[in-house]
């Protein structure tokens, strides 16, 4: 029989590094060399989270709190509250007062985060979105979105 000569190794594998890298350099492959970002479950952190909104005096409901709930809405973060607490100035013992005054909170709304795997860590208590939802939800915010929650914060500032 006749003997077929097989080309070096080289041969073939340099001209397909030859693509990988050019392609590389003209920056189409770069997105797909990085590491994918290391999405966590919620849950793994959290395992229950309370909103706590406030009611004025005269029965109006927090514009920040509304438009907080808004961007959790549109984060389609929803399901990932647990429970909504009302912090209602006109009965100091409604729940989100007590909340507010358990854990010195002066700004509405806030988050209250308790791991029921780790008991002893307590309840940690966010008074910022967008922290909450980098720290618990590892979702990140854009700036737009920051500054106007920090915004409308100082429209109403006292609690």
């Amino acid at each position: 029989g006749k003997a077929f000569a097989t080309p070096p190794r080289t041969a073939v594998v340099a001209p397909m590094l030859g693509r990988a890298v050019s392609s590389v350099r003209g920056g189409a492959t770069i997105a797909a060399l990085r590491p994918l970002p290391v999405l966590h479950d919620y849950r793994f952190f959290a395992s229950k989270v309370t909103f706590v909104k406030k009611i004025y005096s005269d029965g109006s409901t927090c514009q920040k709190c509304d438009f907080v709930w808004k961007q959790i809405e549109k984060d389609g973060l929803v399901d990932k509250i647990d429970r909504t607490v009302v912090a209602d100035e006109r009965d100091p013992s409604s729940l989100g007062i007590v909340l507010a005054t358990k854990h010195k909170v002066t700004r509405a709304p806030f988050f209250v985060v308790e791991d029921d795997a780790k008991p002893e860590a307590g309840e940690k208590v966010y008074d910022v979105y967008f922290k909450l939802k980098k720290e618990v939800f590892s979702q990140e915010s854009g700036e737009a979105e920051k500054n106007e929650e920090i915004i409308r914060g100082m429209m109403k500032q006292v609690f």
